[in-house]
């Protein structure tokens, strides 16, 4: 995928390092010499934070005088298997404190030999391996690994086809998990459409570019950035403008989810009903949905309740299979047909086709168009319970208490709809 953290070399190659630039004559110096005698090998001179993110390399070498410099970026590129060198200057010490503020891995002396400078490298490029486990005694227990676990546990995607419906399904959802006294967070992770803001009635500042300056350089809480839904739940709103997702990198939204994730046990998120890859590229076209979608936890997709719909409900599951093949899919057709015939038809054409973890009827609700005017959560009736059906599918463990014989039902009727003929 386009933003997977660069592949860790065997040991015994050169150490690849970014170059921070900066006007200290070391840098220079260090350029120079690595390209005259070899050693470590300078990938890239970087100026930009988001450029030092997307590159691929062992190492950055940075001055504890980059305005760029926070403790969000340093994690950022530890959540990417980067490691971090901090120069300071010998007449500076609060440089070398701060640099060990930021939990950077070694610090040296803008002064020290051109020898030293290469140990330093070379022995941070050392723990790279050992930690990512090239060496057989070693275990993963990279920032990364631990980020990833986080998402693994937390991560709902909600999509489907035009029209169906998702954004209506991904709210609910949300809200029914807070509701049940889970710590639950929406984020409008459309780069196509964002709608959630305009659907709750919401403010679209604070938002996901908001939260993105945040974790990433260090501009604020991410907290700051979340708005208040119905019942209480956390609601990050989708980008500002449609041609906002080029400024964004698939990297940084996960980085945001998994920030949401240390704060709520689950995170949903409403994603674009389109996950071609269109342009490649760090920045491609539905990059943020496709990687949303390669890193959740659980699958949501949401089609309509016709003929046309179900089709076009199944493409997506096969879009998505392609990106994430050990997710479980939950199924949702949503407006269905209240005919029992006609759900029997779209059931067995669903099992022919793809038999999903569950299978969900939403009904029409009058109350959820509503909702929809009114900028509110939808009233209790059909569609609410439906979605709190869905949601103890889902995510079991986080929904409200219910008795055995309750489960029992639910359990049942969703093995019926499943069942083969």
């Amino acid at each position: 995928m386009s933003i997977e953290p660069a592949p860790i070399r065997r040991p015994g190659s050169e150490p690849e390092v970014a170059l921070v630039f900066s006007p200290e004559q070391w840098v220079e110096t260090l350029h120079r010499h690595f390209a005259d005698h070899g050693g470590v090998r300078v990938r890239q001179v970087v100026m930009d934070p988001a450029l030092a993110l997307e590159e691929e390399y062992d190492i950055l070498v940075v001055s504890h005088r980059w305005p760029a410099l926070t403790r969000a970026f340093v994690d950022a590129l530890h959540g990417r298997r980067r490691r971090v060198l901090g120069v300071f200057e010998a007449d500076e010490p609060v440089g070398r404190e701060f640099l060990l503020s930021l939990d950077v891995d070694d610090v040296i002396e803008s002064g020290a030999s051109m020898n030293e400078f290469v140990a330093a490298i070379v022995s941070l490029q050392a723990a790279i391996h050992h930690i990512s486990g090239d060496e057989t005694n070693s275990a993963p227990t990279t920032a990364l690994s631990s980020a990833t676990d986080e998402l693994d546990s937390a991560l709902i995607a909600v999509g489907g086809p035009s029209g169906g419906g998702t954004t209506e399904i991904a709210v609910e959802l949300a809200r029914t998990l807070h509701a049940g006294n889970t710590p639950a967070a929406l984020v409008d992770a459309d780069e196509v459409v964002p709608a959630v803001a305009q659907r709750l009635g919401l403010s679209i500042e604070p938002n996901l570019r908001t939260a993105v300056d945040a974790v990433e350089h260090g501009g604020g809480d991410v907290d700051a950035s979340l708005l208040t839904g119905p019942d209480g739940v956390s609601v990050l709103c989708g980008l500002p403008n449609v041609a906002a997702w080029s400024q964004v990198r698939p990297a940084e939204v996960i980085d945001v989810i998994r920030a949401l994730c240390r704060a709520h046990r689950f995170v949903v998120a409403d994603i674009a009903n389109r996950l071609e890859d269109v342009g490649g590229g760090p920045r491609s076209r539905y990059g943020i949905s496709r990687e949303v979608v390669a890193r959740a936890s659980s699958l949501v997709g949401v089609g309509q309740g016709t003929p046309v719909g179900v089709t076009r409900l199944l493409a997506w599951v096969a879009d998505v299979r392609v990106l994430n093949a050990d997710a479980p899919v939950h199924l949702v057709v949503n407006r269905a047909p209240a005919d029992a015939f006609r759900r029997a038809e779209i059931t067995d054409e669903i099992r022919r086709t793809y038999p999903p973890a569950s299978l969900t009827f939403v009904p029409h609700d009058r109350r959820v168009e509503l909702a929809a005017w009114d900028g509110t959560a939808v009233a209790r009736g059909p569609f609410v319970k439906a979605v709190a059906e869905l949601t103890l599918l889902v995510a079991p463990v986080a929904t409200p208490a219910r008795t055995s014989r309750s489960r029992a039902r639910l359990a049942a009727r969703r093995a019926a709809v499943l069942e083969p003929q």
